[in-house]
């Protein structure tokens, strides 16, 4: 018998059509480690979220691994913002060394020296004189406790000793590092420069070498299209020239590197050419007992500073009076350094009231505040393409369609208020307004944002024949922070 059913679209016509797929949501928390090392693999790069996965690939003597742990040992780390930790080795990089000297074997000279209550002797640190006089070694017994009072007297050296022999080493690297000792010229004490206490004729005085292979930048540009991330940090320990550049690429970039610098001569020289020019993505750390151990507080700053989720309410941090778990405090810092590194930018890990605590610099601007601006301008970013891309149709050049793209804006502007990136309440200072000023001022004040465009019927014709949006102006409010407090009390008898 014949089948003489008929379709039944001769009545009716379903087609089933999806939302075509955004971006996913911007995640800042994403940290770049640069490292080195080779790990046990040949991949270009790996995601971890731990640091035994680290461990696995680098082994438990690695740097990778070491500074893994103090990201991951922060109390907020990258994964409380749903981030993660990206290892990728450079290609043949080698660190800049430090220059030092050593003394020949002079543990024959102990008796001599520890007889010394008068010492005099200049010890030259990256072109830099230091005259020491009046060393009174009589306190000391051994070539340890010798090193000690040398170590109290010169900040921008590390002094060690083997028990024969007494280390200087520079806590600069780069061809300008060196360390040299001689007799004080017109030294009315002591010479320890001769045969007998020091003899530094039979030391050996090695320069620094400038770092080698791919630079941070060269490795930036290579990684960049294979993975995401917006902080980075690194192991290579490059001359002043190189950071200086790196720091200038990386302006131009949505990332934030985040170095350290062990020598003091560091905070009146690098440190502050990076705040002259304004180089507000890099971020500079003070930590002064050696430059191996800064190399794990800049990964604990970072795996703190990366930590915030951003959907959350109150969720915006200050690195101010943070303190970096696993990394003691700064004993080389006191309150004139702390002035100095505050004009020039840099953040310190020093002891306040007995408490290992950051104390944060915002002469070039806040770490936190680049880092709130970068997670605001990917979300706007995400926020206005989804906006376009999103629809089966299309975003009609109308009223209506700039009311889409304003409320995909309007709803990041939100977000940022209830994680306290942004505020209302506040009074806008500046002279520059745009729109209409007393619509601005008040939105300010109420919302803590202001958006603004040119209606679309005033839309230039040139505009719309290449279907543009009008241009929309966005203000917002910072909520800043609260770092210091300053009373007056009154008492009365």
């Amino acid at each position: 018998m014949a089948n003489n059913n008929l379709p039944i679209t001769n009545f009716i016509n379903i087609s089933l059509s999806s939302t075509p797929q955004g971006l996913s949501a911007n995640n800042v928390n994403s940290l770049l480690f640069l490292t080195t090392e080779n790990p046990t693999n040949l991949d270009p790069y790996r995601i971890y979220l731990s640091p035994k996965e680290v461990l696995n690939d680098y082994g438990s003597a690695s740097e990778a691994y070491r500074m893994a742990v103090s990201v991951f040992s922060q109390s907020q780390n990258v994964l409380s913002g749903n981030g993660r930790l990206v290892v990728a080795p450079f290609v043949d990089s080698i660190s800049g060394s430090s220059g030092s000297f050593s003394t020949d074997d002079i543990s024959a000279n102990l008796a001599t020296l520890t007889a010394v209550i008068d010492g005099d002797i200049r010890v030259t640190v990256d072109g830099v004189n230091t005259d020491l006089t009046d060393l009174n070694l009589s306190v000391t017994t051994t070539l340890a406790e010798i090193a000690t009072i040398f170590q109290a007297k010169l900040p921008n050296v590390v002094v060690s000793s083997d028990n024969t022999k007494i280390n200087f080493s520079s806590k600069k690297v780069g061809a300008v590092s060196e360390v040299t000792l001689v007799a004080l010229p017109g030294g009315a004490g002591t010479d320890l420069s001769v045969v007998g206490l020091l003899d530094t004729a039979a030391g050996i005085s090695d320069t620094g070498l400038d770092s080698s292979g791919e630079t941070i930048v060269e490795a930036l540009t290579r990684l960049a299209e294979q993975v995401k991330f917006t902080g980075i940090i690194t192991d290579l320990e490059v001359e002043d020239a190189v950071l200086l550049a790196t720091a200038t690429s990386i302006q131009t970039k949505d990332n934030i590197f985040i170095h350290s610098i062990s020598s003091l001569a560091d905070v009146a020289g690098i440190a502050t050419d990076i705040t002259t020019a304004q180089l507000t993505h890099t971020r500079i750390l003070l930590y002064t007992p050696s430059i191996y151990s800064a190399q794990a507080a800049r990964a604990a700053y970072a795996g703190r500073l990366f930590s915030v989720n951003f959907n959350a309410s109150n969720s915006t941090i200050t690195m101010n009076g943070k303190n970096l778990a696993g990394i003691l405090s700064d004993t080389g810092i006191n309150q004139t350094i702390i002035a100095q590194a505050d004009t020039a930018g840099v953040d310190v890990d020093g002891s306040f009231g007995g408490l290992a605590l950051l104390l944060t610099s915002g002469s070039n601007n806040y770490s936190d505040a680049v880092y709130n601006d970068l997670a605001l301008k990917g979300d706007l970013e995400v926020a206005g393409f989804n906006a376009l891309i999103k629809l089966r149709t299309k975003l009609p050049q109308t009223e209506q369609g700039m009311e889409v793209l304003l409320g995909a804006y309007i709803d990041v502007c939100e977000k940022f208020i209830n994680n306290r990136s942004l505020a209302a309440g506040l009074t806008w200072n500046s002279p520059e307004t745009f729109g209409n000023q007393a619509d601005f001022l008040r939105n300010i004040t109420d919302k803590g944002y202001y958006i603004y465009y040119l209606p679309v019927s005033q839309q230039a014709q040139v505009d719309r024949d290449e279907r543009k949006a009008p241009v929309i102006q966005i203000a917002v409010k910072s909520a800043g922070a609260i770092h210091s407090s300053d009373a007056i009390v009154f008492v009365e008898a």
